[in-house]
């Protein structure tokens, strides 16, 4: 017996040295990284084939491996002994129970940095060591624990984006000075100034350690706000959903950082208050991965919240940015946009070309939709504005406040309509800038075309032909208007109704006047518009010298219906309109038309050429000329026939008169003036 006992004794301190060492490599520095089964069991293993070692050897490394697998590895930058608890069947626990839970956490020595029981059930701690950590994860409720990592606010550095997305031409008519928004939106960032005069702060509460309230220590938060939401009154900016009511939420910290944590005690709030929070606003992120996060965004969407999250200024794809790259979110990309207007005219900036991608914005197929993000006009700390605020971070608060603004006015709409609503009125490649907001960018660096943020009520101008009896062209007939001062112009707006009725070889002019000069096909252009020999309409003017400035339709009007061109120039770019729609633009840069000689304005051929050529066939009507260049609200009237710029018209031609054919000469029995 005695030498059984002994045998038995060396084997118990054995398995004791054993399980020690084990607990040892458990308790070591590499806690953050789950060890391996083969790792466990290769250090296990002790000499002998004993059966009741190697039981108990198994089941020492079952239990420590049961324990570690629920310490997750995530990517990001981790804070040191910082994690974030969470339970099984989170959703199913009552609010006592995680409080519970948390308090056997601090019992074993964790401090508690928050309480989830809304958007996700479990807890943030902080613990002063492993053996805190290791004591937490045998909790039996405990499904799994992850690092904290931190998060930052995506800015570039502290008005054009309201007109770009027609936010005056929406709904709500952001910038008439009157009304508001009934909605709530939640804006999850350093806090928003209280008491900014432009700012309906409805409640505020701050995640932050060492903060007391949802007050603005940075800026970063007030200048989101602004831009979703600032009112409609008559002082500083007007935001995308005038005068919603703010709940200013405080989660990241006086320099613009955070972390996960307490992002995720903001959403939680946000989730416990869905019934009254439409939207929340995340201009933050960082690279990484957090199951917490995501669950958490998942259950608060469930819950009815949309949330818009910016895609990140680094340039590059945003698939690895949190939280912008979780399918629940609306991701935004930002463009420079220095106008307000589609067509990439006006100037530049350090960031990049009018109407392209910021040269910061990520990208990729996780983003949603882009927005304007270069040099916005907003509210700032201290009752004050700035006019510098770039980003994701920026262009991240125009999505939200459209979500705000259609979710007020479609109360049932699911967060995924919001999205979808939102992406279907946005413009795409194929749009034609219509010289307001609605048209595309360039410059996207991936194959992933997400749609242009636009809610104008009205995107497509309407109008339609009504003029009969027109002018008929059979190709071989024309109609001219004599020279005089009053045609001879500097600046111009050209317009006309036309229908062609064959395809044509070569250019075939509607109207047009000719200079002088030494042009080879006679003299030089002062204007006109014309169809190429592809039937797609062409417009503009030649120098003194000859030099051509032109612009063409990217598509073909050879379809038989009637259409209605505009061409404008007022110094420095030709526009050029089909239909009430901006088609294309020309940048002149400092050139000027020809506005000497004494060749007629011509309707149906070319004006410069003895005998004439270029015949159009079809038919022309309501052409006019003015001394000016029209506004695109002018043109879009125009089309519609609704009021005409009459003070600058110097010609009219309406043809109420008998078709015309052959080489007819002015008819003085026409009007020169129209209504108006």
């Amino acid at each position: 017996m005695g030498k059984i006992s002994r045998h038995n004794g060396n084997l118990n301190l054995q398995i004791i040295v054993i399980a020690i060492a084990l607990m040892a490599l458990f308790c070591s520095s590499t806690i953050t990284t789950p060890l391996s089964e083969s790792f466990l069991e290769a250090e296990a293993r002790p000499a002998g084939d004993s059966f009741l070692r190697s039981n108990i050897v198994d089941e020492v490394s079952t239990k420590i491996h049961d324990i570690t697998k629920k310490l997750r590895d995530v990517k990001g930058e981790k804070v040191p002994n910082q994690y974030i608890v969470v339970l099984k069947d989170s959703n199913l626990l009552s609010t006592e129970k995680v409080k519970s839970l948390a308090g056997e956490a601090a019992n074993q020595g964790a401090s508690l940095r928050h309480i989830y029981d809304n958007a996700l059930g479990g807890f943030a701690i902080r613990v002063p060591n492993d053996k805190a950590l290791e004591a937490i994860l045998k909790i039996p409720e405990v499904d799994y624990v992850e690092p904290d990592i931190k998060v930052k606010a995506f800015i570039q550095s502290l008005p054009t984006g309201i007109d770009r997305v027609d936010a005056d031409l929406s709904s709500t008519k952001s910038g008439d000075g009157s009304g508001a928004v009934n909605a709530d939106i939640g804006i999850l960032d350093t806090g928003i100034d209280l008491s900014h005069p432009d700012l309906n702060v409805y409640r505020h509460v701050t995640f932050v350690s060492g903060t007391s309230s949802g007050n603005d220590d940075n800026g970063h938060g007030t200048a989101v706000a602004g831009i979703a939401a600032a009112k409609d009154n008559s002082d500083g900016v007007v935001g995308i959903a005038p005068g919603a009511r703010l709940w200013s939420i405080k989660v990241l910290d006086s320099s613009g950082n955070g972390f996960i944590s307490d992002i995720i005690e903001g959403i939680d709030y946000v989730t416990a208050h869905s019934d009254e929070i439409d939207v929340a606003n995340l201009s933050f992120g960082g690279d990484g991965s957090n199951t917490a996060l995501r669950t958490a965004i998942i259950n608060s969407v469930l819950s009815g919240v949309t949330y818009a999250a910016a895609a990140g200024n680094d340039e590059k794809d945003a698939s690895t940015v949190i939280p912008a790259s979780y399918p629940e979110v609306i991701a935004v990309s930002a463009i420079v946009d220095t106008d307000g207007k589609c067509g990439g005219l006006s100037s530049s900036t350090s960031y990049g070309n009018d109407d392209t991608l910021a040269d910061f914005s990520n990208f990729g197929s996780v983003v949603d939709i882009a927005a304007p993000g270069v040099l916005i006009k907003s509210t700032a700390r201290g009752s004050s504005y700035t006019n510098s605020f770039s980003g994701t971070s920026a262009s991240t608060p125009h999505v939200t406040g459209a979500a705000a603004l259609y979710n007020s006015e479609n109360p049932n709409a699911t967060p995924s309509d919001i999205r979808n609503a939102l992406r279907n009125s946005g413009s795409s490649p194929a749009t034609i800038c219509n010289g307001n907001g609605y048209g595309y960018f360039t410059g996207d660096q991936d194959n992933n075309a997400e749609p242009l943020l636009y809610i104008g009520t009205s995107s497509a101008v309407t109008g339609t032909y009504h003029y009969s009896p027109s002018f008929v062209l059979s190709g071989n007939n024309y109609q001219d208007v004599p020279s005089s001062s009053s045609l001879q112009l500097s600046q111009f707006s050209v317009a006309a109704w036309f229908k062609t009725s064959t395809n044509f070889g070569s250019d075939a002019f509607i109207v047009n006047k000719g200079g002088a000069g030494s042009d080879s096909s006679g003299q030089n252009l002062n204007y006109g518009i014309w169809m190429t020999s592809t039937e797609k309409v062409k417009a503009g003017f030649e120098t003194s010298s000859g030099a051509d400035q032109y612009i063409t339709s990217p598509t073909s009007y050879n379809d038989g219906q009637w259409h209605y061109a505009v061409v404008t120039f007022g110094g420095s770019s030709i526009v050029l309109y089909v239909d009430g729609v901006q088609v294309g633009t020309k940048s002149t840069l400092g050139a000027s038309p020809e506005t000497s000689g004494t060749k007629p304005v011509r309707i149906g051929a070319n004006s410069r050429v003895t005998p004439s050529g270029n015949f159009f066939t079809g038919e022309v009507d309501e052409v006019r000329v003015w001394n000016d260049d029209l506004t695109v609200q002018q043109v879009t009237d125009a089309f519609a026939g609704t009021s005409f710029n009459t003070l600058e018209q110097v010609l009219y031609l309406g043809f109420s008169s008998t078709a015309l054919s052959g080489g007819y000469n002015y008819d003085p029995s026409l009007s020169l003036s129209g209504p108006s």
